[in-house]
């Protein structure tokens, strides 16, 4: 599947489990779509309410998405816990029992999970044990003063890792490009890796990717919804 194609399908599915009842996921397809595109299918997601749309590009039926609590266990999407910062301590036990095998666990995450301790205790412990877990954080508006992760977090959210010896690195959350890059590079190198996507309130992903992947895809002439 293109990285475009992969775009308008999370778009799609977003919509739609938006006019369900979901909380609308705009903005993130990129971050979504390089995240999911950048791992392989043995390897195991730890979704948000909203990153579980990803699941279409592993052929999960929209359907199956649908009871966020439920998660979709042959497709490796494990349950959406509904405490932020909690579904990182998840990803970290995940990591622990598949040790023996090869696979990588990736957890999504927002800004807000900065502000729980359990942010800080999954970094440390993912970093002690050297655990395959990927955490894909996105940011919003990071430089604005009046953003919400300026009023509570000092610094930005992949320093943060760093202070726990974790490799981090940041990213333009609105490429797909950029996030699967990074994705892909954290996967190959093992042990725990943080990516921190950094987003614009109000850009469009998709609008983005088809001026970026018009040079690179060419061939490819979908059109943005």
């Amino acid at each position: 599947m293109s990285m475009r194609a992969a775009l308008h399908e999370v778009r799609e599915v977003g919509d739609w489990l938006s006019q369900q009842g979901s909380v609308p996921l705009r903005g993130l397809e990129a971050v979504i779509a390089g995240g999911f595109l950048g791992i392989e299918r043995k390897d195991w997601v730890v979704p948000g309410l909203r990153e579980r749309a990803g699941g279409v590009l592993r052929d999960c039926p929209r359907d199956r998405l649908l009871d966020p609590g439920s998660g979709a266990r042959p497709y490796r999407i494990t349950p959406v816990s509904s405490a932020p910062a909690a579904r990182m301590l998840h990803a970290c036990g995940l990591a622990m029992a598949l040790r023996d095998q090869d696979a990588a666990v990736l957890c999504f995450i927002g800004q807000g999970s900065a502000s729980y301790g359990a942010f800080h205790e999954a970094l440390n412990l993912a970093s002690l044990h050297k655990l395959r877990v990927i955490f894909l954080a996105h940011s919003w508006n990071l430089e604005h003063p009046d953003s919400p992760l300026a009023r509570q977090l000092a610094g930005p959210l992949s320093a943060h890792a760093l202070a726990f010896g974790m490799q981090a690195r940041a990213v333009d959350g609105g490429l797909i490009t950029e996030v699967l890059s990074a994705v892909t590079d954290a996967r190959a190198a093992g042990g725990p890796r943080f990516i921190e996507a950094r987003l614009i309130q109000g850009e469009d992903p998709l609008a983005r990717a088809y001026d970026e992947l018009t040079e690179t895809e060419p061939n490819e002439a979908n059109l943005i919804s």
